[in-house]
């Protein structure tokens, strides 16, 4: 299960940066348009893979050359390094939250090397409940077990008795 999340998560995430971005978690004060933190998926829930992307820029600041996610209030360490990205100033970092962390709202804070800072809200819902154990399908591919012997049997005996029935149905009806 968590491997489809990852992978959904991974997937929602290439789709975003490829379509030119995603809404913004949380843009900055009026007179700072760069300021941007976004977050993939939002919301989220406890035990998925969430990732934080932060777009250092501001005309006054100058080049970010690192960012640092704060992550204790989300049960992470406190300090994450982000990665740079491709693209000047901006920088993400995917965290997996814990399995225990509350639903609720979170405002994690971001700094950049260059004195900007952003606090991102990220929502986090509660998982549902899991799913129902229905097995592990061995029984739909064994084909040489004792199952298939009961199955063969049985089309045999109604094979025989849809042929005894037919032929006294035919012998019944020449008298």
């Amino acid at each position: 299960m968590r491997v489809v999340t990852y992978a959904a998560a991974t997937a929602g995430l290439a789709a975003a940066i490829l379509a030119g971005g995603a809404p913004a978690a949380l843009a900055g004060p009026a007179g700072t348009p760069g300021q941007i933190v976004n977050i993939f998926p939002n919301p989220s829930a406890p035990g998925t893979s969430t990732t934080f992307q932060v777009n250092c820029f501001l005309q006054s600041s100058g080049q970010a050359s690192s960012a640092t996610l704060s992550g204790s209030q989300l049960g992470l360490a406190d300090q994450i390094p982000m990665q740079a990205t491709s693209q000047q100033n901006v920088f993400i970092a995917t965290v997996v939250l814990p399995t225990s962390l509350a639903p609720g709202t979170y405002n994690p804070e971001i700094n950049c090397s260059n004195g900007v800072s952003a606090s991102a809200t990220l929502q986090v819902n509660a998982v549902p409940s899991p799913a129902p154990e229905t097995g592990d399908g061995a029984t739909s591919t064994t084909t040489d077990g004792w199952l298939t012997d009961v199955g063969l049997g049985l089309l045999a005996v109604g094979a025989v008795a849809g042929g005894v029935v037919l032929r006294r149905h035919r012998t019944g009806s020449r008298t």
